[in-house]
């Protein structure tokens, strides 16, 4: 019968952890996060079922999870003790020939899944998992897998946030429409940044091939300090001095734009401007763009200053919304999107 057994640490309130079907895909279980809680939902011969329960996990701890299906019914536990009991009539799998196969994913579904699930779920999962125990057969093939690929290792230690390797990006589409006043648009974007390196863009939009506006940090003259700027194509419109970025410590970032004015702060430092080059920017407002963190997609040479991509720590609020880099339209592999390495002091 089906058995799974690991220790699992997540900020993230939903994802799938495993996923588990028969080789001619009539039978299938999902165990995932939702709120923070554990769900099942699976299928049989007999029917589907979906449940949830037990308390929110996703604190960022260390919790052991452990899935078994026994005669009647499938068991779920946390740190050993029963949060749910799920009766089950029949076994999940059929047997072949005395043996039990089953395809296994980890943090992720087939492709040819999503639409056939009980309950719709965002899939995307950052989270770690260790000591497994898979079919009572230990971690034999999902070590394999795993210590071949750098950036599916567990950091040591993580806090809430999103890192950034400095290898991609996420994209989203975003409305910038101001309904609540005359004004055409509004951009309110405020991050928390604890970059790792001295040059990189933050948050950009882009206009067919053009960066009608980014916000970037860049390395100053001065050696004990860098500079974040905002460029609209490659003009600097606005920069602010911040000594020693790369630190422990987090920097609070804030760009407020309309078509009249630009308003940069860093800390409590500000930066006004209200440039000619701001219509170059409504003209792209008034059209389609669309809005990229921690890099920029291809872009002809001289579009804009910056366009190395961001490596640290960063969260991004735009608009009082904050962004979820799972509800992205496509980021990068190596982005965790709910953990961010703590640095030991």
């Amino acid at each position: 019968r089906f058995t799974a057994e690991f220790d699992f640490r997540t900020y993230d309130a939903e994802g799938v952890i495993l996923y588990a079907e028969s080789l001619d895909n009539t039978a299938w279980i999902l165990l995932a996060l939702r709120d923070g809680k554990i769900e099942i939902q699976f299928k049989n011969e007999f029917g589907t079922k979906v449940t949830s329960g037990g308390k929110a996990i996703n604190d960022g701890l260390w919790h052991i999870i452990s899935v078994e299906e026994l005669e009647h019914s499938i068991s779920v536990k946390i740190a050993k003790e029963a949060v749910m009991s799920i009766n089950s009539p029949g076994t999940l799998f059929k047997q072949s020939q005395g043996f039990l196969e089953t395809k296994v994913y980890i943090a992720g579904l087939p492709r040819k899944v999503g639409n056939t699930l009980v309950k719709q779920i965002n899939p995307r999962l950052d989270g770690c998992i260790r000591a497994w125990n898979l079919m009572n057969q230990g971690h034999s093939g999902v070590k394999e897998v795993i210590q071949e690929k750098q950036s599916k290792h567990c950091l040591v230690a993580v806090g809430r946030g999103s890192f950034y390797p400095g290898t991609g990006m996420a994209k989203f589409q975003i409305n910038y429409n101001n309904l609540d006043s005359a004004e055409d648009w509004l951009i309110n974007v405020t991050m928390t940044i604890r970059p790792s390196t001295d040059t990189g863009v933050m948050f950009a939009l882009v206009s067919n091939e053009t960066v009608p506006l980014a916000l970037s940090i860049v390395d100053s003259n001065s050696s004990d300090s860098q500079k974040i700027i905002v460029t609209i194509g490659n003009t600097t419109i606005a920069q602010l001095e911040s000594k020693k970025l790369c630190t422990p410590r987090k920097v609070m970032v804030g760009l407020v734009v309309t078509k009249q004015q630009l308003e940069l702060s860093v800390d409590s430092n500000t930066d006004r401007s209200n440039s000619e080059k701001l219509s170059v920017l409504h003209q792209a407002m008034m059209a389609n763009v669309v809005t990229y963190l921690g890099g920029l997609p291809d872009v002809p040479l001289g579009a804009t200053l910056v366009t190395a991509f961001y490596n640290g720590c960063m969260e991004v609020k735009v608009n009082n919304r904050q962004l979820d880099l799972d509800e992205a339209i496509s980021k990068h592999n190596d982005i965790r999107s709910h953990s961010c390495p703590l640095i030991m002091q």
